[in-house]
């Protein structure tokens, strides 16, 4: 219950601009926790080709679009041989040619069918930056609610706004946000900056993560 709270909680500061993130303002509830009848075709058609070989911020998006398709893919960041089977067994199961390259046909059938809502329609990314040892429950509370979205920091022990040390930003939080930058090609510094931001929302929009 306590992270279902602090999800709605967080995507309600990034859709709807209060507190201090930055957002599109007047989304409703409803609409942003996935329940706007709007697909994501334009998204998809926008989303850069990626193929083997590649690194980066747009691997891990496409990885972890993967991973929700049911690909035991891990979001590190380098197109590999097993994600190229991955890439290749779903271009084969939607009638497109197995190249491995992600163009546009791929990315419409892996993220065109979902709600816009949950690939990132009302979501803006946040204008404050988050430095080493900085105290300020809202960055704080904003950070965590969009790490916890994203594969493997879905799945670590998640801390409520009472709990010791969740206003800081503290070494285990900086430690995932140096994993992130280094799987995203960003320097590991654990600023969560522009860039790193920019990342962390676009991984999350690609695999349709904005739910509540």
């Amino acid at each position: 219950m306590k992270k279902l709270v602090l999800r709605a909680a967080v995507l309600a500061m990034l859709t709807a601009g209060i507190a201090t993130a930055s957002g599109i303002a007047g989304a409703s509830g409803a609409m942003a926790c996935g329940n706007d009848p709007e697909k994501s075709y334009t998204f998809a058609a926008s989303l850069p080709q990626v193929k083997f070989g590649d690194r980066g911020s747009n691997v891990v998006a496409l990885q972890l679009a993967l991973r929700k398709e049911g690909y035991d893919l891990q979001g590190t960041g380098q197109y590999s041989v097993r994600t190229l089977a991955a890439v290749q067994h779903f271009q084969r199961k939607h009638g497109i040619k197995a190249s491995g390259i992600v163009g546009t046909r791929t990315w419409t059938a892996l993220v065109g069918h979902k709600q816009h809502s949950l690939t990132g329609k009302f979501v803006g990314a946040p204008t404050f930056s988050i430095l080493p040892g900085e105290r300020n429950l809202d960055k704080l509370a904003t950070l965590r609610g969009v790490l916890e979205r994203i594969h493997p920091y879905s799945s670590l022990p998640q801390k409520g706004v009472h709990d010791p040390g969740f206003d800081t930003y503290g070494p285990e939080t900086q430690a995932l946000v140096k994993d992130f930058q280094k799987r995203t090609g960003i320097k590991a510094s654990g600023i969560v900056g522009p860039k790193t931001w920019a990342a962390l929302i676009h991984a999350v929009s690609v695999s349709g993560g904005w739910t509540c």
